[in-house]
This record gives structure tokens, C-alpha cells and sequence, in this order.
């Protein structure tokens, strides 16, 4: 058992090269393949150990940039970071651990290595437990198998069925590949083998039809005038009462010098380190420079409601985006802006707060009990060009961003800081889960952040410009906006979850196969 625990462990290692920055997509096949393999005839205690083992390596690998938020800037001894940290993964390696005993149990009605098993049972349950960690505690559905196959063929279905409908195909896949190998070693019928072959080479091979198809157009009669500011303010500092006139000063300065007509300008998600109430002589001062140049600016800000005016102790704190340069002068509070509304557990807010208070104050994190914003929110509109907008984490929430998303949105937005996970490969899947936003809806999308990486992407989810990380500069370009919508931004989740009803039927036939 020992050697089918490392060979488990080392499947869910290599799973992480399939990702941003590496790009190696077919490991995400081989990875999940390769727990299929070993858990499909197991005994149901060996298969959840399997599958948790598969769980660790896949998360040590693909999360471990976590520790740099909770060592470095949470300021812990590096055994008890360390310690936070794997509580972390042998959590999320739960639900892995979770798939593996649905499956075993499923005997029944899916039999050992049968087409039932490994090309239906395996990926419905895979996409239940998936469900289960993005939705927990508010969820962390950070890489999902589907992302890994932006470079890939499977990169086509994303306009069509969404990052949901691409993890489904990704495992169907995978356990399709599994059934193949299985077949030709037991010797099964001929017609069973080569009707799996053909079902694997038409789904690989049928985008090259529709790989190029435009769901979207571009309207070049409209064109946005962009300036993305990267402060680039060190995370150590961002939060520091010291620091704040610097960070103004810097932002102020690279905006002075990219004010211009009919510019649109954006800052970085909490840009001004600080409650709004607290900004206003200097947010009305931008305002009204923004104003005098042709300019709209959308700013990062934190912003506090007291719940009660006689009790400044009392509020509510959001982590806001507001735009100013508008024609109507900025007023405090102005309706004109987006209120994040997915909170991150232990960053921005305590789940469970009289039980677990204690870990956000050991951990140290400033601003980490927010309030969430509406989950439907209107478009942010400037310049006469409409965003739908999200923040920092929220742009792997597809399904968020399908609620947001009008049929006349130009662009997508989302503001952002990497900052808390350094020069690590956390930012760059951050980035790759932007792109397959754009791709999925058919929107060039806008991204600034504070130290990167600022980019620009395409409707194809193609980045066309961006700049390094730890760089202070500003990302400038004039680009169009499309119109049109795709399959996926008409539908959303409706044909995915079709697929699964449908997936469904077969297994409680008793026919075996």
C-alpha cells in the first residue's frame, strides 16, 4: 500500500505543472488519471487514504505560496506558519479524499473500472465535491482542473459550457483514458474499446471546427482609452499610517501624468490604504482634477458605514471601488461604485467570529472583518463604457460574474493586490483564471493591481499587454469593446448542468458497461 500512497502523492504533485506559469496541460490528464487508476478497485478505507494523499500533493504544490501571506506578513515563527498551513491543505485535501469514498461506494450501481465508473460516476462526484469546496465556509475554488486547459483543445469549450463544463470534460476525459487502458489490458470486446477511443479523439478534436469562431464582436466604432496604475507598494508598508501619504503620492503622480481626454484611468484594489470618510479633502481633490482633464478615475478604497451616527465604533466595512471625474462632483457616499461582495475566510472576514476570532488576531491581518456587498450589483459606467467588475478573488468566481454581466457590458474589470503572495506562482494562476473570465464571456478584460501583474486580455483570453510584477509603472492602450453574446453568457451553468442530468441516467441502468 506504502508505494500506491507515494505514487498518489506524487499524481496530485505533478498536477500543478499543468497550471500557470508552467503551461504543461496534458499533466492535468495524467494527474487525475493516475488517482482514478489507483482508487478505482480499492477497498474504501485505501481509497479515501489514496485520495487524500493524491489531495496533499496536489495542494502542497499548488497552494504552498500561502504560506508567504501567513510567515511573512503575518509575522508568525515559522512552526506555527507552518503548522497554519497544513491544517490548510489536509482540509482541502478532504474533498478529494471525499470523491474517492463516494466513488468506492458506489459498487453497486458503477462497477470496478467500467465505463460507468470511470467516465460518468468519477466525473459527476468529482464536480460534487469541487462544489463542496468552492461553496464551505464561502469556499476556496482555487485551481480547478479545468483551467489547466487554456492552451489546450478543450480552451474552445469555455465560451460554451464555462469552467464548470471544462472540468466535467477534463474528467470525462481522463477516465475515458483510464476505461481505454483498462479494456485493451483485459482483453474486452473490440467495440467497447474503439467506441471510447472515438469519444475521446471527437471531444479533443471537434474545437479545431469552432476553435476560431467569433461568439463576440469588436466594435471599432467605440474605442476606450486605458491607464492601469501599478503603485507597486510593498506589502510590509501598504498598511502602515507612515506609508499612506507616499502611496497617495505615488499614485497621484503616475495619474497626473496619464490625464488626458476621454481617459479612463484605474487604480488597484485598496489603493488608498485607508477609511474613505477619512480621504475626502484628497478624494475631492482627484475628483476634480479628473474633471479638469477629460479623465474618470476608478479607485481601490475601504470604506466604513457607521451603523449607528452617535457610535463611531460601530460600522460596517467594505472593500469598494468608486469612480471619480464624473459629471456630477464626488459626494460621500456615492451610489456610483462596486462593494465586493465574496469575502476571503481569515483575510477579509472570521467565519464562525466567537469561535475562531483567535486565529485572525494571531494571524495579524489588517482589515479582516469586512462586510460583504450585494451579490447583484450594477455596472460600473465610465466614460460611457460599462464594466462588470469584480475584486481580487471574485474573478474565479464565474458564476458571480455571470449574475453581474449585462448583454450591453463593454468590458470586464477586476482590481486586485497579489501583493501577499510575493514573487510565487500564486499571481500567475491568479492571472490564468482572469483570462479563462474573458474567454468564457466574450469581453476583453481589464486588470490593474498593485504590484502585479496588470494586464489587458483579449476577448479570446489572449494577455495583448501587460506589466511585469514589482514594477511601478502604468499600463497604458486604446482598445474596443464587443458586442455580442456567447453560448456560456446566455446560459451560464444551464447546459453544464444538463450534461450532468443526462450523465446521470446511465448509471442506474443495470445493464453493466
Amino acid at each position: 500500500m506504502l508505494k500506491y500512497l507515494l505514487l498518489s502523492f506524487i499524481c496530485g504533485c505533478i498536477a500543478v505543472f499543468s497550471y500557470a506559469p508552467f503551461h504543461i496541460w496534458p499533466l492535468a490528464f495524467i494527474s487525475f488519471a493516475g488517482l482514478l487508476w489507483l482508487i478505482a478497485n480499492k477497498t474504501k478505507k485505501q481509497a479515501m487514504l489514496l485520495g487524500l494523499t493524491w489531495g496533499i500533493g496536489y495542494f502542497i504544490s499548488g497552494v504552498h505560496w500561502v504560506y508567504i501571506s501567513i510567515k511573512q506578513y503575518g509575522e508568525l515563527p515559522t512552526p506555527i506558519a507552518m503548522v497554519i498551513l497544513g491544517f490548510l491543505i489536509l482540509y482541502l485535501s478532504l474533498y478529494p479524499m471525499l470523491f474517492a469514498f463516494l466513488l468506492r461506494i458506489a459498487d453497486r450501481l458503477v462497477p470496478q473500472f467500467s465505463f460507468k465508473q470511470l467516465a460518468l460516476a468519477a466525473p459527476i462526484l468529482w464536480q460534487c465535491t469541487e462544489f463542496l469546496r468552492g461553496y464551505i465556509l464561502t469556499g476556496f475554488a482555487w485551481l480547478q482542473l479545468g483551467y489547466s486547459q487554456l492552451d489546450s483543445p478543450l480552451r474552445a469549450y469555455f465560451p460554451l459550457v464555462g469552467i464548470d463544463g471544462v472540468n466535467l470534460l477534463t474528467c470525462f476525459l481522463s477516465g475515458l483514458a483510464i476505461y481505454i487502458l483498462y479494456a485493451i489490458k483485459q482483453h474486452q470486446p473490440k467495440k467497447h474499446v474503439l467506441g471510447a477511443i472515438i469519444a475521446l479523439l471527437t471531444i479533443l478534436i471537434a474545437p479545431i471546427s469552432f476553435k476560431d469562431k467569433n461568439w463576440t464582436y469588436v466594435d471599432h466604432r467605440r474605442i476606450a482609452n486605458f491607464s492601469l496604475i501599478q503603485g507597486n507598494i510593498p506589502q510590509t508598508l501598504r498598511w502602515s499610517s507612515e506609508q499612506l501619504n507616499n502611496t497617495l503620492e505615488t499614485y497621484y503622480q503616475l495619474t497626473q501624468q496619464n490625464f488626458g481626454k476621454d481617459k479612463i484611468i484605474i487604480w488597484s484594489e485598496a489603493s488608498i490604504t485607508d477609511f474613505e470618510t477619512n480621504q475626502q479633502p484628497f478624494l475631492y481633490y482627484l475628483d476634480n482634477q479628473a474633471r479638469a482633464n477629460d479623465s474618470e478615475i476608478a479607485v481601490g478604497i475601504i470604506d466604513y458605514r457607521f451603523n449607528e451616527p452617535d457610535n463611531r465604533n460601530k460600522g460596517n466595512i467594505y472593500n469598494s471601488l468608486i469612480v471619480l471625474g464624473e459629471k456630477e462632483p464626488y459626494q460621500y457616499p456615492t451610489i456610483h461604485r462596486y462593494q465586493k461582495h465574496h469575502l476571503v475566510p481569515f483575510g477579509e472576514f472570521t467565519p464562525f467570529e466567537s469561535l475562531l476570532e483567535p486565529i485572525t488576531e494571531l494571524l495579524n491581518i489588517p482589515m479582516s472583518s469586512m462586510k460583504a456587498g450585494d451579490e447583484k450589483q450594477p455596472q460600473l459606467t465610465m466614460k460611457g463604457f460599462k464594466f462588470t467588475t469584480a475584486i481580487c478573488y471574485e474573478v474565479i468566481l464565474s458564476d458571480l460574474i455571470w449574475q453581474n454581466f449585462k448583454p450591453d457590458t463593454d468590458f470586464l474589470l477586476t482590481v486586485s493586490n497579489d501583493a501577499w503572495f510575493g514573487d510565487s506562482i500564486g499571481p500567475k494562476q491568479h492571472l490564468q483564471m482572469a483570462q479563462a473570465r474573458a474567454l468564457e464571456f466574450g469581453r476583453p478584460l481589464i486588470r490593474s493591481t498593485n504590484n502585479g501583474i496588470t494586464a489587458i486580455i483579449n476577448q479570446q483570453g489572449k494577455i495583448i499587454k501587460q506589466i511585469p510584477a514589482f514594477t511601478t509603472g502604468v499600463l497604458t492602450d486604446s482598445l474596443s469593446p464587443t458586442t455580442g453574446l456567447t453560448p456560456y453568457a446566455k446560459w451560464g451553468s444551464k447546459p453544464y448542468l444538463l450534461f450532468i442530468i443526462l450523465m446521470s441516467f446511465p448509471i442506474f441502468i443495470k445493464k453493466r458497461w
